[in-house]
């Protein structure tokens, strides 16, 4: 059955935790994880401990830049749901490689519109702070609210995660 629950909120809030939680029923799952290795040794140790929260019952997809290939292999596979972690890295490695980003966000769109799968979606809320003062950095949060509005509009469901609580932001009529 079709459904999508995006998960959003700030650095530290129990996004991915709560996303696996709400996968765990699931018997095959897929995980399109969006994230660069060997970017720092800090990432490196996050990607790692992201990686031993899966069990056998995951088959991980990496894919940095094309999101809607990764999404279109993973309905391709023998799998109840799909977990995506997550957006905000996405949008960072199309800003920090200067990828076209209507494109690969209008693919992704399209997959999630149409998909038969129980879809879950991890993203930040950078929405929420300062003005950033750089260009680049509003470019990336910019780029990153308009993704964030565009999944949220399609998604059945959206949560925001604080402090670990998930308080429903909307709900499947």
């Amino acid at each position: 059955m079709s459904y999508t629950t995006l998960i959003t909120g700030g650095v530290g809030s129990g996004k991915t935790h709560h996303a696996l939680g709400l996968a765990a029923p699931a018997l095959r799952k897929a995980y399109i994880a969006t994230a660069p290795t060997n970017l720092d040794p800090e990432m490196d140790r996050k990607i790692r401990v992201h990686q031993g929260e899966r069990d056998a019952s995951y088959t991980t997809i990496e894919e940095q830049l094309q999101l809607a290939d990764a999404y279109q292999r993973a309905l391709e596979l023998p799998c109840d749901t799909i977990l995506i972690d997550c957006l905000t890295l996405w949008a960072s490695n199309l800003v920090f490689t200067a990828t076209a980003e209507n494109e690969p966000l209008d693919e992704f769109l399209a997959l999630l519109g149409t998909s038969t799968r129980r879809t879950i979606i991890v993203t930040n809320e950078v929405s929420l702070g300062v003005i950033p003062a750089d260009p680049m950095t509003r470019r990336y949060c910019s780029l990153l609210a308009r993704i964030n509005r565009c999944v949220a509009a399609l998604a059945d469901e959206v949560l925001l995660l604080v402090s670990g609580i998930a308080v429903p932001v909307k709900a499947q009529r």
